[in-house]
Parts: C-alpha cells; sequence; structure tokens
C-alpha cells in the first residue's frame, strides 16, 4: 500500500487511478481524513449491487429466520427421507426411527 498526503503533493486523479491499478492507495487529506482507492474486483462490484437490491436483501432476511442446526437424528431422518413414526410411501408400512449411538472409550482402552 502506498500513502499520497494530498497536503504535500496533489496528484491529478488520472495519476491516482493509474497508481491505484498497481498497489492499493491510501490518501491522506488536509485535515488528517484518510481514504483507500484501490481497483474494483468483480467480487467487490458483486457486492455492491446485491448490496442495493431488495430481492436479495429479502432472501437473506429469511435465510436469517431459518433454523441453523438439527440434532444427528434429524439429520438422519431427513437423510432417508422419513419423519418419526411416518409411514414408508413405496410399502405404506410404518419405519423405526432412526437411533444413533454415540461409541465412548473405556478406560481400559484409553490406558492402552
Amino acid at each position: 500500500m502506498k500513502t499520497v498526503n494530498l497536503s504535500k503533493e496533489s496528484p491529478s486523479i488520472n495519476e491516482l487511478l493509474i497508481m491505484a491499478r498497481n498497489k492499493s492507495l491510501l490518501l491522506v487529506a488536509d485535515d488528517g481524513t484518510t481514504y483507500l482507492l484501490e481497483e474494483a474486483d468483480n467480487f467487490d462490484q458483486e457486492a455492491a449491487q446485491l448490496g442495493n437490491s431488495r430481492r436479495f436483501m429479502k432472501f437473506l432476511a429469511n435465510r436469517s429466520k431459518e433454523r441453523g442446526v438439527i440434532s444427528i437424528e434429524e439429520f438422519a431422518e431427513e437423510l432417508i427421507g422419513n419423519k418419526p413414526g411416518g409411514s414408508d410411501v413405496s410399502s405404506g408400512q410404518k419405519k423405526k426411527p432412526v437411533s444413533v449411538k454415540r461409541r465412548t472409550k473405556t478406560k481400559s482402552a484409553m490406558k492402552k
């Protein structure tokens, strides 16, 4: 990053843009306020566009309301495609709920 003190030098806008193509510029104004000038990449442009999109903001708002964590049992049920006590559509039979057991080492196995 290159620092350009605007109280000591006065480059034109075009000169600043040429410098910003090579590396980011930290511009220091007469009052000490600092500004960052750098080339925008595709991500920056997409972020700016999406930030102004009502549809995308609505999507994010709805997404943030979703439950973020599910239990291993719920995940297993979703993976298999049934709910506890539900029926298997293909056979019409009720499926047993999935049980997941956690294995732990015994104290004697840990010592080995």
